[in-house]
C-alpha cells in the first residue's frame, strides 16, 4: 500500500444525510445487479459443454472458441450501445419505471437462451440480455449517489457492486450444477426467468430526489450529451479512472468467460476403456432402445484402451474415430460423459469450486476495498486511486501463478487474483460518482460504461478465443495479463488529481443548488 502522505482537507458534500427509503432502494438494486451477473456467468459455466454440443456448433471448427467468445460480445454490444439512451431517458422519466421495464425484458430474453435451436438464435438472445443491464447500469449508481452523502458512498457502492463477485459465483455454481444434474446445459438458464419478479417490484418504488438535479452546471438547462462528454474529458480523474477500468474490465471480462473452459481443458482426463464402453452400451431411451448404436460402439472399441488422455488428446481421438457431422451431433457429448476418468475434475466440480472461491474472495475484497477507501479518504491524498492501483498491481503475480502452478496450488492463486482484482470495484465507482455533479452523473456513468465495455469485455472474450484457436488458452491468458499492469499503473498515477476534481464537483453541485 502507498506511503501515508500529509493529511488533506476532506471534501465536503452538499448532501448531509441518508434519504428516506434508501435501504429498500439499495436492496432492490442489489438484487437486480445480482441476477444480472448470475445470468452472465451461467453462460461461462456451460461454455465447455456448449463447445462439444454438435447440435449447436461444429466441434471441429478451427474458429470455434472465437465464435463462442462472441456470445459474450453479443451481450456487451447491446449493453453499451443502449446505455447512453437509457441515461438520457433517466433524466426525463421515472428511473424506477425505466429499470423495471428493462429488467423484465432482460429476464425473458435470458431464460430463452436455453431454448435456442442453433448458434444464431443463441447469439440473438444474448444480444437482448444486454438491454437489462443497460437499463440500470448507468441509472442505479446515480440513484444511489442521490440517496447517500459523499462520506458514505464508498461503502454503499461497494455493497451494491458486491453483486459482481456474488452473482458471478452463483452463475458458475448454478450453471455447472444444473447442467450436471439434468444432463443438459439448457436447463441452467431457467433460473434467470426469476429476475422478472424484481423488475415488477421496481414499479412500486418512488424515485429519489435528485440532488441539485434539475438545472445543469450553468443553471439554465440540462446539458446535452456531447457537452457532458466534453466536460468529462477535462476531468482528469474521470478519464484516468475510466482508462484503468477499461484495462481491468478487459482482463476480468475475458478471463472470467474462459476460466471454466481453461480449467476443464487443462485438468480433465478421459479413458476409453471397457467400463466406458459398458456405460455407453447401457444408455437407453424411454422405449429401451440403445442411444449409441452398435456400429458406433464398434468404432470406439477399435481405439479403446486403458490409457488416460488429456482433453486435447481425447478430442483428437474422437475426430479421427467419429468424424461425420451426424455422429458428432448425436454421440460426442455422450462419449465425453461416459469416458471421464475416475477422479478427474468435471465441469460441474470446477465451476462449483471456482464459484465458491469467487464469492468468498470477491465479497471480502469488494467490502474491504470500499471500507479502506473511505477510511483513508482525508488522510491520504488520492486515497481511492491508491487503493485500487496498488491492489491491482498485486493481482499480476498471482495471475501468473494460476498459469504456472499445479493444482491445488493454482486454486490458491485464483483466490488471491480474484481478491485483488475485485478490491477496486467500490472505490473505482466511488471516484466516478465523486468527480461528477448530480445533474450529469447518470450520463457520466453511461459514458464510462460505453468506454470500458466497448474497449474491455465486449471484445476480450472473442480476442482470447481467437488467440486460443491458434495457440492455447494458456497463451491467450498470458498475453492479456499485461492489462493488469497497465490498469494498476494508470490508477496509481491518477491519485494526484482526485481530491481537486472531487472538490470541484462538489462546488458545482453547491452552486447549482444555491
Amino acid at each position: 500500500m502507498p506511503t501515508a502522505m500529509p493529511t488533506v482537507t476532506p471534501v465536503t458534500s452538499g448532501q448531509k444525510s441518508v434519504a428516506p427509503g434508501a435501504g429498500c432502494a439499495l436492496a432492490l438494486l442489489l438484487a437486480i445487479n445480482l441476477f444480472n451477473y448470475i445470468d452472465r456467468y451461467v453462460l461461462a459455466a456451460i461454455l465447455p459443454l456448449l463447445a462439444i454440443d454438435a447440435a449447436m456448433v461444429d466441434p471441429t471448427d478451427p474458429d470455434l472458441q472465437g465464435k463462442l467468445g462472441l456470445l459474450s460480445t453479443a451481450f456487451m454490444v447491446s449493453y453499451f450501445a443502449l446505455s447512453p439512451l437509457f441515461a438520457w431517458l433517466a433524466g426525463r422519466m421515472s428511473r424506477w419505471v425505466l429499470v423495471g421495464g428493462g429488467v423484465i425484458l432482460w429476464s425473458l430474453a435470458s431464460g430463452s437462451s436455453g431454448l435456442a435451436t442453433g448458434y444464431t438464435m443463441l447469439f440473438l438472445t444474448r444480444c437482448l440480455v444486454g438491454v437489462g443491464e443497460a437499463a440500470y447500469g448507468p441509472v442505479a449508481p446515480s440513484m444511489i449517489s442521490d440517496l447517500y452523502p459523499v462520506e458514505r458512498r464508498g461503502r454503499v457502492l461497494s455493497l451494491f457492486y458486491m453483486a459482481i463477485p456474488v452473482g458471478s459465483a452463483l452463475g458458475y455454481v448454478i450453471g455447472g450444477q444444473m447442467a450436471a444434474a439434468t444432463g443438459t446445459w439448457r436447463d441452467a438458464f431457467i433460473v434467470t426467468f426469476a429476475g422478472g419478479v424484481f423488475g415488477l417490484l421496481c414499479f412500486l418504488m418512488r424515485d429519489p430526489a435528485r440532488a441539485a438535479a434539475a438545472p445543469g452546471p450553468e443553471g439554465g438547462h440540462r446539458p446535452g450529451y456531447l457537452k457532458v462528454l466534453g466536460g468529462l474529458a477535462r476531468v482528469r480523474s474521470f478519464v484516468i479512472c475510466s482508462a484503468g477500468m477499461t484495462c481491468t474490465t478487459f482482463i476480468l471480462g475475458g478471463v472470467a468467460v474462459w476460466v471454466p473452459a481453461y480449467i476443464f481443458q487443462r485438468e480433465a482426463r478421459f479413458v476409453l476403456d471397457d467400463q466406458a464402453l459398458a456405460r455407453l452400451t447401457e444408455m437407453k431411451d424411454t422405449a429401451g432402445r440403445p442411444l449409441v448404436p452398435a456400429e458406433v460402439l464398434e468404432k470406439l472399441r477399435t481405439v479403446s484402451g486403458p490409457g488416460v488422455m488429456t482433453f486435447a488428446e481425447f478430442r483428437d481421438l474422437l475426430i479421427r474415430t467419429l468424424p461425420a457431422p451426424e455422429e458428432q451431433k448425436l454421440y460426442w457429448s455422450r462419449v465425453y460423459d461416459a469416458a471421464t476418468a475416475p477422479g478427474s475434475i468435471t465441469n460441474g466440480k470446477s465451476t462449483f469450486l471456482f464459484g465458491v472461491i469467487t464469492v468468498v474472495s470477491g465479497f471480502l475484497a469488494t467490502m474491504l476495498g470500499g471500507w479502506l477507501g473511505d477510511r483513508l479518504r482525508g488522510r491520504v491524498k488520492g486515497a481511492y486511486f491508491h487503493v485500487i492501483g496498488w491492489s491491482t498491481l498485486l493481482a499480476w503475480p498471482c495471475f501468473l501463478g494460476i498459469l504456472y502452478l499445479p493444482f491445488p496450488w493454482a486454486w490458491v492463486m485464483i483466490f488471491l487474483t480474484v481478491f485483488w482484482l475485485f478490491f477496486n470495484t467500490g472505490p473505482a465507482n466511488t471516484i466516478l460518482a465523486n468527480v461528477t455533479s448530480s445533474g450529469v452523473r447518470a450520463t457520466a456513468f453511461a459514458i464510462n460504461i460505453l468506454v470500458i465495455h466497448l474497449f474491455g469485455d465486449a471484445i476480450s472474450p472473442a480476442i482470447i478465443g481467437f488467440i486460443a484457436d491458434r495457440s492455447s488458452l494458456h497463451t491467450a491468458f498470458l498475453l492479456c495479463s499485461v492489462f493488469i499492469l497497465l490498469g494498476g499503473g494508470l490508477w496509481v498515477t491518477g491519485a494526484r488529481y482526485l481530491d481537486d476534481d472531487t472538490r470541484r464537483a462538489e462546488s458545482q453541485a453547491a452552486g447549482s443548488a444555491a
